[in-house]
């Protein structure tokens, strides 16, 4: 499905209509419909206050420690009506005085083709298990020294990027990575409330932090969710992304 955008001029790229190869674990479902977090997230935005200077970029960090010889670091996003820029991520052994653990985390590394999305940054794996429209890629960004972050619009489901790193099991950790949002909604929410929870209408807007032995579990559909599938496979979520606002 290819998809017509604007943001600093007119971009395109492909969004993957339904999720292949690497997913996050367990079972694919159609187009997202208002679907719900992946589990077990160390990090979680929702009910914060979302920042839109471009010129200011929010930090957010998160402690942990460490369970395993290698931990899967997975980013899951969301934007329902506009985009989310992040970038800057970065992953510290507190307890050695590492450097950041993280390839390629301000995203200048160049990009490659994985799971069918052509713009995956280096060093990182990409995953839309629910197939929603307008997920992310590596673009230049205003803001960022390296000139460069991961651009995610992904609609009414959670799209991620994720790298497993080697981790030294007791050691604490601290994860963290900058953002700013180019639309106008004031909340950080993990579902859409405003009623819509079909197309970019919605009203969800999140980032995620995951530290796990690989990438997380889905979250279980709503009912009304599962209904709309055959809608969605008849052509639904072709046409639903007209509305998505220009950046």
């Amino acid at each position: 499905m290819e998809i017509s955008r604007s943001f600093s001029g007119s971009l395109r790229f492909s969004a993957l209509a339904l999720a292949v190869g690497l997913t996050f674990a367990g079972p694919a479902f159609a187009l997202g419909s208002n679907n719900g977090p992946p589990a077990g997230a160390i990090l979680d935005l929702n009910g914060q206050t979302i920042n839109h200077n471009s010129s200011s970029l929010a930090t957010e960090s998160v402690n942990f420690t460490a369970s395993l010889a290698n931990t899967a670091i997975t980013f899951a996003f969301r934007e329902d009506p506009a985009y989310i820029l992040f970038g800057n991520a970065s992953l510290i052994d507190d307890t050695t005085s590492s450097s950041n653990l993280l390839a390629n985390g301000n995203f200048s590394g160049g990009t490659y083709t994985n799971n069918g999305n052509s713009f995956t940054p280096n060093g990182w794996t990409y995953a839309n298990i629910y197939g929603a429209a307008a997920g992310g890629l590596v673009t230049t960004c205003a803001g960022f020294s390296s000139g460069y972050c991961w651009r995610d619009g992904a609609v009414q489901a959670y799209d991620a990027i994720s790298q497993t790193v080697a981790t030294t099991a007791g050691d604490q950790y601290t994860l963290s990575f900058s953002y700013w949002d180019n639309g106008s909604l004031s909340t950080f929410s993990d579902l859409s409330t405003n009623g819509d929870t079909t197309n970019p209408g919605g009203n969800g807007v999140d980032i995620l932090a995951y530290a796990q032995a690989g990438l997380p579990p889905p979250s279980v559909p709503e009912p009304a969710a599962l209904g709309l599938m055959g809608m969605a496979l008849a052509g639904v979520g072709a046409t639903r992304l007209a509305r998505k606002k220009k950046a």
